[in-house]
């Protein structure tokens, strides 16, 4: 875990910049807010920043506020932290200013990881990057509070749907019952981040059921939007969170695959699926991600052919994979 390595870096620095990717999810949010808090609390100056929005659904983490999304062009020398992040251009914008600030510890459990830092704490076998934030604290011994035991157990819940993802190992159930033994209500988690939506959500919901499309002949499931949509229900991108499942989790499909097309002339697309490693078929885009939950941004694409060209790749995993 290098925890050793990570204590004498540390022990070294006041200056303290926590950074995590674009559209943000709550593993990414949650480990930063832990993270920042633990270190604050440690007697480092710390500063939490984000190149996306943070989702409304998690307005409810305590300080959450604090997070900032502009990187400063010179910040004085000190160690950046980089959670949840599989490469630097997950940093959209603050790529560039980062990479001259200063020492960089990659913090992440996704296997596509490139391992950018000058020290990498990269689990693969975590559920989330939540749960490497929560074993480096009891290594190096910083107090697990109320508030950051909520923002670890957010990361953790959000990352295993609640638990229910095959990336949750009993380990991930240990570390979620301790963070409860700090007080942490898990069925406020719960409402928050799975069971609450505005209105615009289901109407955006509704309208990508309507593009469903499944394969004749393998068992692909795909769905579609086109940012306009959104622009239609004053409705944000990251309400978009989870559609993909909705593709995936019909009987019978292996893979579900969900367009974003944006009107920037490129096209987001989120993989999922229930055995086939669909990180590999995201990385064939330049994306990467889980074996199970993948995504990429395919640019100069926003349509008809990014969809053929992607399910077309898809198609031909599916038929290797049989034979």
């Amino acid at each position: 875990m290098n925890s050793r390595e990570l204590s004498d870096l540390l022990s070294k620095h006041e200056n303290i910049y926590i950074l995590t990717h674009t559209l943000p999810d709550g593993d990414a949010i949650g480990s930063a807010l832990a993270w920042g808090a633990a270190l604050r609390h440690h007697g480092k100056k710390v500063r939490i920043f984000c190149p996306g929005v943070i989702p409304r659904k998690y307005d409810f983490l305590p300080d959450v506020s604090v997070i900032e999304h502009v990187f400063p062009p010179a910040p004085p020398p000190g160690i950046i932290f980089i959670l949840d992040c599989g490469d630097l251009d997950r940093l959209d914008y603050m790529r560039d200013r980062v990479i001259k600030a200063g020492i960089i510890v990659n913090i992440d459990h996704h296997g596509t990881n490139l391992h950018f830092g000058d020290l990498n704490i990269v689990d693969t076998s975590a559920a989330a990057t939540g749960e490497i934030i929560y074993n480096l604290m009891l290594q190096l011994r910083l107090p697990l509070d109320f508030g950051i035991s909520m923002c670890l157990y957010a990361a953790i819940a959000s990352d295993t749907g609640s638990f229910k993802y095959g990336n949750t190992t009993s380990h991930t159930l240990h570390a979620a019952a301790a963070l409860l033994e700090n007080g942490v209500d898990p069925a406020l988690i719960s409402q928050k981040i799975f069971d609450e939506y505005p209105h615009s959500t289901i109407y955006l919901l509704r309208d990508a059921l309507a593009t469903l499309q499944l394969d004749d002949t393998l068992p692909i499931a795909w769905m579609n939007l086109h940012e306009d949509v959104l622009d239609d229900y004053g409705a944000k991108a990251e309400e978009l969170e989870g559609f993909v499942n909705y593709a995936k989790n019909i009987h019978g499909i292996e893979v579900g695959i969900f367009f974003y097309h944006t009107s920037k002339g490129e096209t987001k697309v989120g993989f999922r699926s229930k055995t086939v490693d669909v990180s590999a078929i995201a990385g064939n885009f330049g994306g990467g991600g889980h074996p199970r939950a993948a995504g990429c941004t395919i640019k100069g694409q926003a349509g008809p052919d990014a969809i053929r060209m992607v399910i077309q790749d898809v198609k031909d995993t599916l038929v290797i994979k049989s034979r």
